[in-house]
């Protein structure tokens, strides 16, 4: 009986602990988003200043046009198998 007349109480003092946890999570998820995103920018930018290096360097050796590196191809699994 006691239980039952007190579910309300703790209703109203458990909710708030569970929304603050739960806002404290949200927040922290934003955020560490927002860093990622910003490490990204910066990984770009370096590869783009790297690549820009390189082309430059190219020029400077005398090359009519910088050499382009490219991917190779990876085999496909079809052909593996």
């Amino acid at each position: 009986m006691v239980g039952v007349a007190s579910a309300p109480l703790l209703k109203k003092l458990i909710r708030p602990v569970v929304r603050g946890t739960v806002k404290s999570s949200v927040k922290l998820a934003m955020d560490a988003k927002r860093v990622a995103h910003e490490i990204n920018e910066d990984l770009s930018d370096i590869a783009a200043e790297a690549t820009a290096e390189a082309f430059a360097a190219d020029l400077q050796d005398g090359s009519d046009v910088p050499r382009q590196t490219t991917k190779k191809a990876r085999p496909s699994s079809a052909a593996n198998a």
